[in-house]
């Protein structure tokens, strides 16, 4: 048998029940399984949120996923068609990015909120960039998925911008999403070499 087939074997009888201490099961733990996330900020029209649920999609066309709770003014604005930007910060403007996540567009104008970071207009898409941000993704919709309480929200990417020479892992310190209101960054690069 090879190496690769002997992975794909059942437990041994009895392992689960003898590791039973080690293992605890939840119903509502969701918040485990998606961390450490890299935290964005994403803005919707001229509306800006933070968002740890985002992923790419595909490479050609290269489209790219957010995910945006219902509740949030972001969710309205993104059934009204509205275009996004996805804005790659570094942990630095992790507390504006906090800002942007607590509070709500149709209520409090965030742009003076924050204390760091200002809005420039995209350049081919009808919303805001960082004037911060490392990396930044112009997106029109692609696709709309509704789900109970949030909706998946696929971008195609119609332009990048990135600042040359920061975005090497070992240079940026990312604002990394713990679950439950934690945060850390990354703090050591490895470069795996085949």
């Amino acid at each position: 048998m090879d190496r690769l087939s002997a992975h794909a074997l059942p437990p041994p009888d009895g392992y689960f029940s003898a590791h039973q201490e080690i293992f605890k099961s939840l119903e509502e733990g969701y918040f485990l399984g998606y961390v450490p996330r890299n935290v964005a900020l994403v803005c919707v029209g001229e509306n800006p949120l933070s968002v740890a649920w985002h992923m790419p999609i595909n490479k050609k066309p290269f489209l790219y996923g957010i995910a945006i709770a219902k509740e949030n003014y972001s969710h309205t604005l993104i059934e009204e068609g509205k275009d996004f930007t996805i804005n790659f910060l570094s942990f630095e403007f992790l507390e504006d990015m906090l800002i942007a996540g607590k509070y709500h567009g149709n209520q409090h104008e965030k742009w003076k909120l924050f204390k760091r970071i200002k809005p420039i207009k995209a350049l081919k898409v009808n919303a805001y960039m960082v004037d911060t941000a490392l990396l930044v993704y112009e997106c029109k919709q692609e696709r709309f998925l509704e789900f109970e309480d949030h909706s998946l929200i696929i971008g195609k990417v119609e332009a990048i911008h990135y600042r040359k020479g920061k975005l090497k892992p070992h240079k940026v310190k990312y604002p990394l999403h713990m679950g439950k209101g934690y945060f850390s960054k990354n703090s050591r690069v490895y470069i795996y070499k085949r």
